[in-house]
């Protein structure tokens, strides 16, 4: 789906609204733990992976494409309990395109995509802006935040992301690495304010 100019610059200035309330409803020492389940990717046509094993048991600091993390969030205002939610990174196309040429990389620059699928595990609602939990990281330990804009292997997630208890949502978002970046994992953080590490999963590829 193509997205105009107007509809980006719309989508950046929600994701900032967002990612402020996040930072502002609570506590990071209520953060809890992560933890998953664990089954083996394969490199597909054009730079894409997907699993293929059945499910295992997996750490958080040991999951692998296809691997699925329990994640805690943070207790927010008026909240009982922290949100949680199931975490799966299912694909992970090294060399994306976008839907529409606005959404393409820079010069020097290089596009990839991550799918993923989000189920909200709790007894709160989880609410974040989809571009602002997942980065990639490189080899050189850089990490790079997920941009708006479709790729072309399928549609991204939802401009805002609000999951009732048990709703689920997958979609892809896109982010814009340097050409020569290697890029070693992908993450997603959970209420996604300071280096708080409890709240983050993190995927080997």
């Amino acid at each position: 789906m193509h997205r105009s100019i107007a509809a980006a610059a719309a989508v950046v200035a929600l994701t900032a609204a967002l990612t402020a309330c996040n930072g502002s409803d609570g506590d990071g020492d209520k953060a809890g733990s992560t933890k998953g389940t664990h089954s083996s990717g394969a490199a597909e046509p054009g730079g894409a992976e997907s699993p293929e094993a059945a499910p295992s048991s997996a750490s958080s600091t040991g999951a692998k494409l296809g691997d699925t993390l329990s994640l805690v969030g943070i207790v927010g205002l008026g909240q009982s309990s922290a949100p949680t939610a199931d975490v799966t990174l299912n694909k992970f196309v090294d060399n994306a395109k976008a839907q529409g040429a606005y959404f393409e990389a820079a010069d020097g620059n290089r596009l990839v995509a991550a799918e993923f699928t989000i189920v909200n595990t709790g007894k709160v609602t989880y609410s974040d802006a989809p571009y602002t939990p997942p980065t990639v990281v490189d080899t050189a330990g850089t990490a790079h935040n997920g941009k708006p804009g479709d790729p072309t292997d399928g549609e991204s997630l939802s401009i805002t992301m609000t999951l009732s208890q048990g709703e689920r949502a997958t979609g892809w978002v896109i982010f814009e690495v340097p050409k020569s970046a290697k890029i070693a994992s992908v993450t997603w953080q959970m209420d996604r304010t300071g280096l708080d590490t409890e709240r983050i999963g993190t995927w080997t590829l």
